[in-house]
């Protein structure tokens, strides 16, 4: 049942009894009772693909530049909102792709203003960092330092690095970066999960989580501190999760599910790996982050411990690879079906290749928002094959089921939001939508994120639905979702997780 209007008794965790009503909703715990008139209930929302500490960190330490239309507003916001972590200078949101001048920025502009200060900036998409020379001498990057596999630092025709580095080539800098203290980790998921409740969302994955950060989580959780259910997949691109020694864990509110690989860039970033080259950049076609040569070993350890895997792949020629890999996987049963094989973003996807999701039970995790911000430069970036981008009727129509989410603090939590782009695709200032036949149906979003987004987890055997024995998790809206053309219109009025009210809105119960 995916709305329903009446009573619901909650105990022990676990949805007891259903009973319609009409006009109000009445939700009975075993504290106290709850009424809202012309209330709906649905199950809780999951945001399948996020990034809990980001988004934290950037609703709290980080100057936001998202809003910028040029690189010298950036550099104005910098120097009005200083904020960073010792003696750096932190920011992120900047995208060129919004200015007048869609080129990528250079150090000399932050040197101007910051001379002595590094500076440390992340492109909105998190594949690509704009820094000063202060940060590059700091990281001892000069004309003379080679790519890091993985990665790429943009030379001016000198061969001089610009302040531009992509994908692994960003690591040379911020591993000269103070990390945040525990104390500091541990606000930003504090910040984080109430902000997430508020918009109806009772359980997250958690993306390509440091290992470090784990006791914070389980402390959190053991104190029960933490408002909703936390499901991790740690930073496995240079076997962090194996040098910390680490096995999948199960627990209510936060649990070690998988592990988060990289397969390919961004395609804001010329990052993606495409099967052909770039339309406004034929010189390139992306970069694949994974050795493909020692890529299988990797994933044979992985799942040999009952890890599920999330591999971000957005270009077609990395989300053909990763399907290979996984291909293997299956057919010599390395990986059995109890494995959730995972593909995150699934952005750009061959035609010969949709079926094949289905057939090796492999499940896409779709941002929905990505579409919306991201559509002019797709077709700038992949000219005809646009078409193939955010394949989200196409990937129903060969059979296979996706979760949904956001990939915060990359673009906006709101699930609201994201609904609204799953059944319009309408980019702002657009005449049209974006590829309409990709469209999907109100129903087909909200299932998204709930139904569907637990089975890429295995949870669909508990929650996502409201039914009876079901986990607790469960939101009340003002209205029924189903009957309403514009998602944002929704408002939350309640979110409970394993029973207990985690968030009221102010006069919401009559």
């Amino acid at each position: 049942m995916l709305t329903f209007q009446g009573e619901i008794h909650v105990a022990g965790g676990k949805i007891r009894d259903l009973k319609p009503q009409f006009h109000q909703s009445i939700v009975r715990t075993e504290q106290k009772e709850y009424r809202f008139d012309s209330g709906w209930i649905l199950p809780g929302l999951v945001d399948t693909h996020i990034h809990l500490v980001g988004l934290g960190e950037s609703l709290t330490a980080l100057v936001d530049l998202s809003g910028c239309q040029s690189p010298e507003e950036c550099v104005a916001v910098l120097q009005q909102q200083p904020a960073g972590r010792g003696e750096w200078l932190l920011g992120r949101g900047w995208d060129q792709q919004r200015w007048v001048s869609p080129q990528f920025p250079e150090a000399q502009l932050l040197d101007q203003a910051f001379p002595q200060q590094p500076v440390f900036l992340l492109r909105s998409d998190g594949h690509a960092a704009w820094v000063n020379t202060a940060a590059l001498r700091k990281a001892g990057i000069t004309a003379r330092s080679a790519d890091p596999p993985g990665g790429k630092i943009l030379r001016n025709d000198r061969g001089a690095p610009t302040g531009i580095l992509l994908d692994e080539a960003m690591e040379l800098v911020r591993r000269h970066i103070p990390p945040p203290t525990p104390e500091e980790i541990q606000h930003f998921i504090q910040v984080a999960t109430q902000s997430l409740v508020q918009l109806g969302i009772t359980e997250v994955h958690d993306m390509d989580v440091d290992p470090q950060w784990i006791p914070i989580f389980q402390r959190l959780a053991e104190e029960g501190k933490l408002p909703l259910r936390v499901q991790s997949y740690i930073r496995g691109q240079h076997d962090e999760w194996l040098n910390a020694r680490l096995l999948p864990a199960r627990g209510e509110f936060f649990q070690l599910t998988g592990i988060k690989l990289y397969a390919d860039g961004a395609l804001g970033s010329y990052g993606a790996a495409l099967q052909q080259p770039y339309a406004d950049r034929p010189e390139t076609s992306g970069l694949l982050l994974l050795d493909e040569d020692t890529v299988f070993e990797k994933l044979g350890w992985i799942v040999e411990v009952e890890w599920d895997v999330a591999i971000h792949a957005i270009g077609d020629l990395a989300v053909h690879k990763v399907l290979n890999w996984y291909e293997r996987l299956r057919r010599e049963h390395i990986a059995d079906p109890a494995r959730r094989l995972r593909i995150e973003h699934a952005q750009i996807v061959a035609p010969a290749d949709l079926p094949r999701f289905a057939e090796l039970d492999v499940l896409p995790a779709v941002q929905p928002l990505h579409c919306l911000e991201d559509a002019s430069m797709a077709i700038q970036r992949l000219g005809d094959r646009a078409q193939y981008a955010y394949p989200w009727r196409s990937l129903r129509n060969a059979g296979t089921v996706f979760g949904a989410g956001s990939d915060a603090p990359v673009v906006s939590a709101n699930p609201w939001l994201g609904m609204k782009a799953f059944i319009e695709r309408h980019p702002p200032g657009w005449e049209q939508p974006f590829f309409p036949q990709e469209r999907l149906t109100i129903e087909e979003a909200l299932l998204a994120y709930t139904e569907w987004a637990h089975q890429l987890s295995m949870m669909h055997i508990r929650r996502g639905k409201l039914r009876e024995q079901f986990d607790a998790d469960f939101i009340v809206v003002d209205r029924n979702p189903l009957q309403t053309p514009d998602p944002t219109q929704v408002k939350v009025l309640a979110t409970f997780v394993a029973g207990e009210c985690v968030y009221e809105a102010a006069s919401a119960t009559a």
